[in-house]
């Protein structure tokens, strides 16, 4: 019998432990897939990701007969979060395969800014002064970092800055969906993906994996399908103005695998001053949203 919704109610200690986990495992899989984007094309990294996950996922299903995972309150927000999540993941590893892990990872953070920016392209939303001034502030940390060097390839802050456009888009879906069971959320994510990348890409760019290579493939497969369920949860438990800021933690492992694994010469100064700018702005953000919210409460009660 289908699931029914449940009454929703955020838990912010559970989501901090979510989103921590979460970024953590998304390193873990950037890792094993910019290893792998020197050999393999992205697309193909992507539907191995996909199938790695989704093929015990089904035997899952069908083994315990919980049919009720197939079943979603909202199918078309559940299927344009697939869709969408699946063109993110492209544009993720492709941007990885160009740029050092830190530097990447600091531009997938301006997604939280770029956010008012598509609702007043889109929904025609007003943007006040405030929230322009926290989106320029936090592009300021993409100039500082995006300096000419030898470790900054333009094509790929180009695809980093297209990632974290999509990865605003994808994190207003999963909120807007909170009452859906992150599994059934995550099931279809991995079908869109296996489909997407299998039917348009793997005929074209396909190659033979190599028995050393095998093991990065399970850990971007594994890895990201443990981020994807764990992000899920995170933003089901709480606002995504809360959440953002613990995905920094994600900073500190991308460094340390730049500089130790990668042996990238890191200019960490640029780093932290533009991770320091565009954390900030969402700072800004936050406490807009905050102030906005109470005005608008006192509106009413008077």
């Amino acid at each position: 019998m289908p699931n029914q919704p449940q009454v929703h109610t955020d838990k912010l200690i559970k989501a901090v432990f979510y989103c921590i986990s979460a970024h953590f495992f998304f390193f873990l899989m950037g890792l094993g897939a910019k290893y792998l984007s020197a050999s393999h094309h992205v697309a193909e990294i992507a539907f191995y990701r996909n199938l790695i996950i989704f093929v015990p996922m089904i035997a899952f299903i069908l083994i315990t007969k919980k049919w009720h995972l197939l079943h979603c309150h909202r199918p078309l927000l559940v299927i344009l979060r697939a869709c969408i999540g699946c063109i993110t993941m492209l544009a993720v590893f492709a941007a990885l395969s160009h740029l050092p892990m830190a530097y990447a990872t600091v531009i997938f953070f301006t997604s939280s800014l770029i956010t008012p920016v598509l609702a007043f392209i889109f929904l025609k939303e007003h943007v006040g002064i405030h929230r322009w001034s926290a989106v320029a502030f936090g592009m300021l940390g993409v100039t500082i970092i995006a300096q000419p060097s030898g470790l900054i390839s333009m094509f790929g802050l180009f695809l980093a800055l297209i990632a974290a456009t999509l990865h605003s888009v994808v994190f207003i879906i999963l909120r807007a969906m909170k009452t859906e069971n992150p599994a059934t959320v995550t099931f279809y994510f991995l079908f869109t993906g296996v489909v997407i990348s299998g039917v348009f890409f793997m005929p074209w760019v396909a190659k033979p994996i190599l028995p050393d290579q095998i093991w990065f493939f399970l850990l971007v497969g594994l890895s990201g399908g443990a981020g994807q369920l764990t992000v899920t949860n995170a933003y089901k438990y709480a606002p995504a103005s809360f959440i953002t800021p613990f995905s920094y933690t994600a900073l500190l492992w991308n460094i340390m695998a730049d500089i130790l694994y990668w042996k990238y010469n890191i200019d960490l100064l640029s780093i932290f001053l533009g991770a320091g700018l565009i954390l900030s702005a969402q700072i800004l953000l936050i406490y807009y949203e905050h102030a906005n919210k109470n005005k608008k409460q006192k509106v009413k009660k008077s």
